[in-house]
């Protein structure tokens, strides 16, 4: 596995479990947390709120599904790094437009 795609696979984790966590703490959900604690613990609350989460997740799963499918076109479907990109890309991608929606 090559350096970058390695941060890849686990920046993409990252950003899935951070979306993830916005989605289900979004605004239209209630819970009970109370909200100060849980801004000190994780910013993903308010990044859900204020739409910037989306944004980070849009442009960073355009950005990941292009360098994965020019890498795929060029290798092949052999490497594995480069499959889980592809398959995290689309999964981010998802996730950010269902938080432009909440």
């Amino acid at each position: 596995m090559d350096s970058l795609d390695l941060f890849l696979v686990y920046f993409f984790i990252f950003l899935n479990i951070f979306a993830l966590l916005g989605l289900f703490f979004g605004t239209n959900k209630k819970n009970q947390f109370n909200e100060k604690k849980f801004y000190k613990i994780c910013p993903c609350k308010r990044m859900a709120e204020n739409g910037s989460l989306s944004t980070i997740c849009m442009y960073s799963a355009v950005g990941g599904f292009f360098y994965s499918v020019l890498s795929i076109g060029l290798i092949g479907f052999g490497n594995l790094a480069l499959d889980l990109i592809f398959i995290l890309t689309l999964t981010t991608a998802f996730l950010g437009w269902k938080l432009k929606l909440d």
